[in-house]
């Protein structure tokens, strides 16, 4: 099945997923800051998640809210990745995984918060 599925894909595709657009240098100040900002956002996100989850067992809802806590927690993660290195597959993992987390929100907010704003 796979194979049928990325036979017309180019060959070239799997190593330029695997390229590298960025690395930590430690000796680079504005390096180091970029990577900081990026441990200090996956700390929020993280925080985000617990938050989601607090607020669940507080008031109640239903499984979306783990399904909507997971995807920060991976959002987190992602920002944990980015923080060292940036490969090319990283960026359209970033833009699904905040699609998703888009969508988990639209879901929760319509069924446990519908007196809520988006």
């Amino acid at each position: 099945m796979w194979d049928a599925l990325f036979a017309d894909m180019p060959s070239e595709f799997w190593p330029a997923m695997r390229h590298t657009l960025w690395r930590v240098d430690y000796a680079d100040g504005l390096a180091l800051t970029y990577s900081l900002i990026n441990l200090m956002e996956a700390c929020f996100w993280l925080g985000i998640a617990g938050w989601v989850l607090y607020r669940h067992y507080k008031r109640g809802g239903g499984s979306w809210n783990f399904a909507y806590a997971l995807t920060f927690v991976v959002f987190g993660a992602t920002d944990v990745i980015e923080s060292q290195i940036v490969p090319v597959w990283l960026i359209p993992v970033k833009i699904f995984v905040l699609a998703c987390l888009l969508a988990c929100r639209a879901v929760v907010v319509r069924r446990y918060y519908p007196q809520a704003k988006m």
